[in-house]
């Protein structure tokens, strides 16, 4: 199986921030699966707070672990 796959409604964050804006948002949900691009999954990922929404690779996203209670 490929890595990097990600499932609708999962936080993820940018690995490289290179090239982007400081005021881009830092953390993302995953909207849905879009076509490969050259073999490589893409995702459209959205930013509740600003509704910022960008399309990423799946190499270039990291998911956020969610906080465990005990």
């Amino acid at each position: 199986m490929a890595k990097n796959i990600f499932t609708k409604g999962q936080h993820v964050s940018l690995q490289s921030r290179v090239g982007l804006s400081p005021r881009t948002p830092t953390e993302f949900t995953v909207l849905l699966r879009l076509p490969d691009n050259g073999g490589k999954p893409q995702y459209r990922i959205r930013n509740e707070d600003q509704g910022h929404e960008r399309v990423e690779q799946g190499s270039n996203l990291e998911l956020i672990e969610a906080v465990k209670s005990t």
